[in-house]
C-alpha cells in the first residue's frame, strides 16, 4: 500500500474523530513516514498495521474506560495515548483493508488535432467495461449491496492529446483518485499537444470539456460502489507542456499529491484534500492560492509572485526570489516562523514593496531568499 494510500484510508476510518483529532493523528503519521524516507516508506507501512489497525488502536484509546471517571482532555489524552502505543510498536490485528472505490470504463482515447468547430465541447469515454460474466444491469443492482473490487492487473494506462491552442486561458483538473505531475518541455512549440497520461487508473469515464476561448476542464471521478485491489500501484497523472503554455491553472484533488516542474503562470490555484504541494522553479506574476487540508507545500524557487495565500496543515517553505524583508508578509502558525537564519514565535509579519504573502499553516513556516545557502 502507497502513502497516499494508506493516509486517505485511516483518514476515513477516523471519521468519527472530532476534526482536529482526526488531522493530528493524520499529521502525527505523516511525519512519521517522513522521517522514514522514501527508500523506507513500504516497510514503515508495513510495520505499522492496516489503516484498519492504526484506527482500531486510536479509536480504542479514545473510548473512556471509565464512563463514571472524569474524562479525559479530549485534545491531548487520545494523542498521547496512540502515540505512545506507536512508539511501541503497533500489534498486527486482523480487520479487513478498507479501499478506494472507483468504476471501470473504456479508455479515454487522444483528442483530434484538429479543431472543433463547435464553440464548447463535452465528451467522456465509452460504455463501463463489465466484470466476466456480469451485465450492466446486474452491476448497477449489486453496487447499493457490495462494493466491487477492481484488481491491480485491472488499472490502464492511456494517453489524452490536447492541442495547446484549447489551454492557452485556462486547464482546470479535478481528479478524486491519483496524483499529478507537470513535466515541462521546451521543445514543444504552440501547434503541437500538450500530453496528459494516466497511469494505473481504474477505467472510468473522463469528462472533459473545452471552450473556444482555451478553457478546458478535465474531470475524473469515481463512483463510490467500487473499490481498488490494495496492491495496486499508484495512480499517477504526468502532464508535459511547455512552460509557459498555460495563463491559469486550478487543480483541486481528493487524495494525491502535486508536483510541478519549471512553470511559469499568471494565476495558480490548488485545493488539496488530502495531498501536498511540492515546485521546483515557479513563476507565478499575479496570484496564487493554495488550500491544503492535510498536507504541505514546499516550493524550491518562487518568483515573481504579487499575491500569494497559502494556507496548510503541516509546514510551508517557500524559497523567494528575493529578501523576505522586501515582502508584506502575514505568517501565522502554532509553530516557529524562520526567516533565514532567524526564528520567530507562532507570527512575524512585516511590511515591503514585492508582493503580499498571507501563510498559515499548524507546522513550521520557513522562508529563505533566493540563492541562500543549505
Amino acid at each position: 500500500m502507497t502513502r497516499t494510500a494508506f493516509l486517505a484510508a485511516l483518514e476515513q476510518l477516523l471519521a468519527p474523530l472530532p476534526e482536529a483529532e482526526r488531522k493530528d493523528a493524520l499529521s502525527y503519521y505523516e511525519d512519521y513516514l517522513d522521517a522514514a524516507g522514501p527508500e523506507k516508506e513500504a516497510q514503515t507501512i508495513a510495520e505499522l498495521g492496516t489503516p484498519e489497525e492504526v484506527a482500531h488502536k486510536i479509536l480504542e484509546e479514545q473510548a473512556p474506560a471509565d464512563s463514571s471517571a472524569a474524562p479525559a482532555s479530549p485534545a491531548h489524552k487520545p494523542r498521547s495515548t496512540w502515540r505512545m502505543v506507536l512508539g511501541g510498536g503497533l500489534a498486527v490485528l486482523a480487520i479487513c483493508i478498507f479501499l478506494f472505490q472507483y468504476s471501470k470504463a473504456a479508455p479515454v482515447p487522444p483528442v483530434d488535432a484538429t479543431p472543433s468547430p463547435a464553440s464548447s465541447t463535452s465528451d467522456a469515454s465509452s460504455a463501463v467495461v463489465q466484470n466476466e460474466g456480469t451485465s450492466s444491469a446486474a452491476s448497477a443492482d449489486l453496487s447499493g449491496i457490495l462494493p466491487l473490487t477492481v484488481p491491480a492487473d485491472d488499472l490502464g494506462n492511456s494517453t489524452l492529446q490536447i492541442p495547446l491552442e484549447k489551454l492557452r486561458t485556462e486547464l482546470e483538473l479535478e481528479l478524486d483518485y491519483g496524483s499529478v505531475v507537470f513535466v515541462t518541455d521546451p521543445t514543444l512549440t504552440s501547434d503541437v499537444y500538450a500530453t496528459f497520461q494516466f497511469d494505473n487508473f481504474p477505467h472510468t469515464p473522463l469528462q472533459r470539456t473545452s471552450d473556444e476561448y482555451g478553457h478546458t476542464t478535465l474531470d475524473f471521478e469515481m463512483p463510490d460502489n467500487w473499490q481498488v485491489s490494495p496492491d495496486a500501484p499508484e495512480a499517477l497523472l504526468t502532464v508535459t507542456l511547455p512552460a509557459d503554455a498555460l495563463t491559469r491553472l486550478t487543480l483541486d484533488l481528493e487524495v494525491g499529491d502535486v508536483h510541478l516542474d519549471d512553470l511559469q503562470l499568471q494565476s495558480l490555484k490548488v485545493e488539496l484534500d488530502n495531498g501536498s504541494l511540492y515546485a521546483d522553479d515557479l513563476t507565478v506574476t499575479r496570484d496564487l492560492e493554495a488550500d491544503i487540508s492535510i498536507g504541505g507545500c514546499l516550493i524550491r524557487q518562487l518568483s515573481g509572485t504579487k499575491q500569494a495565500n497559502i494556507s496548510a496543515y503541516r509546514s510551508i517553505h517557500l524559497c523567494l526570489d528575493g529578501d523576505p524583508a522586501d515582502y508584506t508578509i502575514d505568517a501565522r502558525t502554532d509553530n516557529v516562523v524562520r526567516i533565514g537564519s532567524k526564528k520567530y514565535d507562532k507570527r512575524y509579519t512585516s511590511t515591503g514593496p514585492k508582493g503580499d504573502l498571507d501563510l498559515s499553516a499548524t507546522g513550521l513556516i520557513d522562508l529563505t531568499p533566493q540563492h541562500s545557502p543549505a
